[in-house]
């Protein structure tokens, strides 16, 4: 089965190197989903332990966008007021210098299906994601704060990365999707069903698992 939306995030790759923020850069992290970005034009950037790719990460946990990339994203984004892209140089001796993009999303979505997410006990992050397709029809690249350090993704974006061979350094990992109409169903995309969760079964101990 197909899934209509993906959770996308930083793949380490030996090709695919990091991009590292000046020593005691302030803020940390770089950009907060919801939080307008400061000192962004101050910002300058140097690749290390790797080359250029079109989907980056840096050590102040943001991603950036190369110009191409970019504009993917512009050409797929439903809701321009949610997304915002910020250009930041990034110098390297062995690759030259280029101008890559800040992604950053100005607040949080409200894509979970309540009632199927689950989570592990004393845990904020859900060990199960299930979202809403009511809430998240209209979306195409979103965020959920189920998800820290990643975002989400509409499946038709994820195959035209690929298609544009830009999906160098990135994971796309499927997620739950509740309330998929007939018609993408019989398409072959999956449609999340209710389940049990394992460990309500399980006994664990008291305190903060992490």
């Amino acid at each position: 089965m197909k899934h209509l939306y993906y959770n996308v995030s930083f793949n380490e790759s030996k090709k695919v190197g990091i991009l590292s923020k000046p020593k005691d850069w302030q803020p940390f992290p770089i950009e907060r989903s919801g939080v307008p970005v400061e000192n962004i034009d101050k910002l300058i950037l140097t690749l290390k332990n790797g080359k250029y790719a079109d989907f980056m990460f840096s050590v102040g946990c943001a991603y950036f966008l190369s110009p191409r990339l970019k504009e993917l994203f512009e050409h797929y984004v439903a809701d321009s007021t949610l997304i915002e892209f910020y250009p930041v140089p990034v110098v390297s001796e062995q690759y030259g210098d280029r101008t890559y993009y800040l992604l950053h999303f100005t607040r949080w979505c409200d894509v979970r299906n309540e009632q199927m997410t689950s989570f592990m006990p004393r845990s904020k992050y859900p060990a199960r994601m299930v979202l809403d397709y009511n809430k998240v029809c209209n979306l195409t690249i979103f965020n959920s704060d189920s998800y820290n350090i990643s975002f989400l993704m509409r499946d038709e974006v994820r195959r035209a990365i690929k298609r544009e061979k830009m999906h160098i350094g990135i994971a796309f990992d499927p997620v739950e999707c509740s309330g998929v109409p007939e018609e993408l169903q019989k398409k072959g995309y999956a449609c999340a069903n209710p389940r049990k969760p394992i460990w309500k079964c399980l006994s664990f101990p008291k305190g903060k698992i992490w």
